[in-house]
């Protein structure tokens, strides 16, 4: 019997999605809008199984593949040749930052790949839909990759979108992130970015392109958006996911202000929390102030740096003196924060690791924020990545790119605390990610749950396993970079014992940490079932 027509689609979409990929979703509701039936995916949750199950029952045309992250590079190339190897024939196309940059590698490399599509990909992928069956007409789809005659070709750049309030809101999932009962959905206000650090590809990837580096939805735009999720999907905690929200200017206040206002008069400013991401000398105790009355709840930093040798390297533009003003400025004003930090940089010596610890210690004293920090890595399309190269430097895989330190004391110091502190640091059961789960808890309890359990009283007691975690992380890397400094390389590898030693002191130390972090969120209520698809407040 054949399959039911209303089975099928024309474009199945297929990306990873720890909170809603608003760049797929966007694509989808635009492919929608003209016609175009559309299915997403999300990678994480499907095996490659379930993948072909889709396609072989919705029949897309188009299998368009999301790559937002090279380090998944290995896990797409996987896929797209399984799914080949089964005999799979639609067209597959794949976008994201790592394809605009390697356009020729992946069509090198990736043999099941058709076409790629570079920049923003609304436009393309619609185009490339109505040419699909006439390839002669590729090369007059702007901002797309193909191979012809067993050749790379690449057509000119695509224009930026002038317009977002043009483009309809995302498509968004039924069952998306909930807490406690409450709704959260990630947004976005802007696409792009006005600055140009050296080991970020955002610039990178909109810069090549013909038009603003960076654009701006309207307030009004983004409050409805906003105002259709509340009533819609019962959201009320929102994530802005753009690169920076920007309040140095006078128009961006402005903007921000009006946002403020459109809240306030669509009711929704003592209903909500919000959290945005902004550069240290963005920061504005005024409009922080506004903002805060209007439901900010939270502001995710990128300092990167407490050396001003690695701000100069990353191209920051600020000096370490300046994020000590800010953070006392977010300190004074009452607004959370968490940041991003890397504690190593091709450029690295021991005493700017000195410098950072130092610098950690400081600013994780008080429990406000979590201590962590990973290794810069030089993605595609970054300036860093380029000088590493032009430098002979630049080592690794495609989707794991890596480096050498200057000085190899700092490998063995690297290894050391790669082995120490990465499940701390970033796997979701590390005590990281739990302190600032509890954090996140604290805050929605304080908020939407204040008759039933004391919220100040929560965030004071996470704030003191914060602390105490901060404590002796920075202690024990202090300790590990005091011995690294004092031995030659053969040395350092001959007392391995003792580095082993603190390692085993910082696991103790989080256990207990994580022991008391259970105790305290089960005594505030929290069970795992009132979270679907548990939020990642630092992602």
């Amino acid at each position: 019997m054949a399959k039911s027509v209303r089975s099928s689609c024309d474009v199945l979409l297929v990306g990873f999605e720890a909170q809603e990929n608003l760049g797929l979703r966007s694509i989808a509701a635009f492919l929608t809008q003209e016609g175009i039936r559309v299915v997403i995916e999300p990678l994480q949750s499907a095996t490659k199984e379930r993948i072909l199950e889709t396609i072989r029952k919705r029949r897309p045309r188009i299998v368009g593949f999301s790559l937002i992250f090279q380090r998944m590079l290995d896990d797409f190339a996987g896929l797209i040749a399984y799914l080949r190897r089964q005999r799979v024939a639609a067209h597959f196309t794949i976008g994201g930052h790592y394809p605009t940059f390697e356009y020729e590698q992946i069509l090198t490399s990736l043999p099941g790949v058709d076409t790629v599509v570079r920049h923003e990909g609304e436009d393309t992928l619609l185009e490339l839909f109505r040419r699909l069956d006439r390839p002669e007409s590729w090369p007059e789809i702007r901002g797309l990759a193909f191979r012809r005659n067993g050749m790379v070709h690449v057509t000119p750049h695509r224009p930026l979108i002038p317009n977002l309030d043009a483009l309809p809101f995302p498509v968004r999932s039924a069952d998306g992130a909930r807490h406690r009962g409450i709704g959260i959905r990630a947004l976005a206000g802007s696409r792009g970015c006005c600055y140009n650090c050296s080991f970020c590809s955002i610039r990178e990837f909109y810069q090549s392109s013909p038009g603003s580096h960076r654009r701006t939805r309207s307030p009004e735009h983004v409050v409805q958006e906003m105002e259709m999720l509340f009533h819609d999907y019962g959201v009320r905690i929102f994530i802005f996911q753009d690169d920076d929200i920007l309040m140095r200017a006078r128009r961006h206040r402005d903007w921000l202000d009006t946002f403020v206002r459109r809240l306030e008069h669509a009711g929704l400013a003592k209903e909500i929390l919000w959290r945005i991401s902004c550069r240290i000398d963005d920061i504005n105790a005024e409009m922080l102030r506004r903002m805060q009355a209007a439901g900010l709840a939270s502001v995710y930093l990128g300092i990167e740096s407490g050396s001003d040798h690695g701000l100069k390297t990353f191209n920051k533009g600020y000096r370490v003196a300046d994020v000590y003003r800010s953070l006392d400025t977010l300190r004074r004003v009452g607004i959370p924060f968490e940041f991003g930090f890397m504690i190593f940089e091709p450029y690295s010596t021991a005493a700017s690791v000195r410098e950072n610890i130092e610098f950690l210690r400081r600013v994780g004293k008080d429990g406000e924020a979590l201590v962590h920090f990973c290794k810069m890595s030089p993605y595609a399309g970054t300036p860093i990545a380029r000088r590493l190269k032009d430098e002979g430097r630049l080592k690794g895989t495609a989707a794991c790119p890596d480096y050498r330190f200057l000085d190899g004391r700092l490998d063995f110091l690297q290894l050391f605390y790669s082995q120490t502190f990465n499940f701390r640091n970033f796997d979701d059961r590390g005590l990281v990610e739990r302190l600032r789960f509890a954090k996140f808890d604290a805050c929605v309890v304080r908020k939407f749950l204040s008759k039933q359990y004391d919220g100040k009283a929560y965030g004071e007691s996470v704030k003191r396993l914060i602390r105490e975690s901060n404590e002796s992380a920075t202690e024990i890397m202090s300790l590990a970079a005091r011995f690294v400094e004092e031995r030659e390389e053969v040395d350092i590898a001959c007392h391995w014992a003792i580095l082993h030693e603190l390692a085993e002191q910082e696991r103790l130390v989080e256990l207990r940490i994580s022991t008391a972090l259970d105790r305290l969120m089960t005594d505030y209520g929290f069970r795992a079932s009132q979270s679907l698809r548990r939020y990642q407040p630092g992602a």
